[in-house]
């Protein structure tokens, strides 16, 4: 079939509808298809820049697009996350994301990354604003729900967080994040059996979960169920070795089990990841003092006083070293006088001071 020849009127009708876009361009911003090809161009050179961390050169990038394309809402949120992911800009990254929402109203994404971005500079009811746009804009948003749930927790609106969690377990039964948070809630108020359910599901759900084992071992603690919270502070720490709370937490544990060394080497882990960790020191002198190890247990017990010249148990466990493994009366009541000074409350100690005159 042979092609209608291009009249004058037809040509006529071609020319106006370029003049019209040209207007339509100039008037709204809208690229011509060169610009928009090389804009496009521009965005997927930020984008392959940004995932190799060169930030900088990303940021240069999506600029020029942006120029090129001033309403351009995908390139304004992808600047927004090389502002605060790369270059650590917050201010910035929140005024490009919220371009991107003002430009492109159904943005869903952006609206939750503007409100991770308001939650982490703890501007938290904006975040809960943005969050909420989010799931107005696609209300089946798991990812913008969990956000909106944390940052409601975060508000302090724990009986609307704390259904948020359990609906979002009924749909997701092993979410890490609902799954421990929901277990906090639950043993604040109470239910610890529930908490420890929910933990156990979540440690074994998700294995590596160094938190969830913290929780679990805590909570074990709190029970008096000293070997369960023992394996799961090892556990904790073999997934994290450099875990100081651990440590710290496996030192009494060990010896209150009556395995002295083993507390020792944790109380010696917290100092190596802590050195001026001052109740370390001082559980590190009761234990050489136990084992007859003198000179390193008043050594740490003088480290931990020069740490926390306040620390009243430091007073109190040196005058019990001096008195009772040196054996010199007045270098252990002059102690004893220091925690009393501090609030010290042993009836012992105050009856010796009053017998003494001190």
């Amino acid at each position: 079939m042979k092609t209608a020849p291009i009249t004058h009127q037809a040509f006529s009708r071609y020319s106006w509808a370029n003049i019209l876009w040209v207007i339509m361009i100039s008037i709204l911003g809208i690229p011509s298809f060169g610009q928009a090809d090389e804009a496009q161009d521009l965005y997927n050179q930020g984008l392959a820049q940004s995932q190799a961390q060169r930030y900088e050169e990303a940021v240069f990038s999506l600029q020029s697009a942006i120029r090129l394309f001033p309403r351009f809402a995908e390139a304004h949120h992808l600047l927004g996350l090389v502002y605060f992911n790369g270059l650590h800009e917050s201010d910035k990254a929140i005024a490009h994301i919220t371009q991107a929402v003002t430009l492109h109203p159904n943005f869903a994404r952006a609206y939750l990354d503007l409100g991770r971005l308001y939650q982490n500079q703890g501007q938290l009811p904006q975040a809960e604003s943005a969050l909420h746009q989010a799931l107005d804009v696609y209300p089946g948003y798991a990812d913008a729900y969990l956000a909106l749930i944390l940052v409601q927790d975060q508000l302090g609106k724990i009986p609307v967080a704390t259904k948020g969690y359990e609906a979002i377990l009924k749909r997701q039964p092993h979410q890490p994040q609902a799954l421990f948070n929901l277990a906090i809630r639950y043993d604040q108020a109470g239910k610890t059996h529930k908490a420890r359910m929910l933990l156990n599901t979540l440690t074994e759900a998700h294995p590596k979960h160094v938190e969830g084992w913290m929780l679990r071992a805590r909570l074990a603690e709190k029970g008096n169920q000293q070997t369960q919270a023992i394996e799961s502070y090892e556990r904790a720490l073999h997934i994290q070795p450099d875990q100081l709370d651990a440590h710290y937490a496996l030192g009494f544990l060990k010896q209150a089990q009556g395995q002295p060394e083993q507390a020792i080497k944790h109380f010696q882990e917290v100092i190596r990841l802590d050195t001026d960790h001052a109740e370390a020191h001082l559980n590190l002198g009761v234990l050489y003092a136990q084992q007859t190890h003198l000179a390193k247990a008043e050594q740490e017990y003088l480290r931990a006083l020069a740490l926390n010249p306040s620390l009243a148990e430091a007073y109190y466990n040196l005058g019990v070293f001096y008195e009772f493994y040196q054996k010199d009366t007045d270098k252990a009541l002059r102690q004893y006088q220091q925690y009393i000074d501090r609030g010290g409350k042993d009836e012992r100690i105050q009856n010796l001071l009053k017998k003494t005159g001190s």
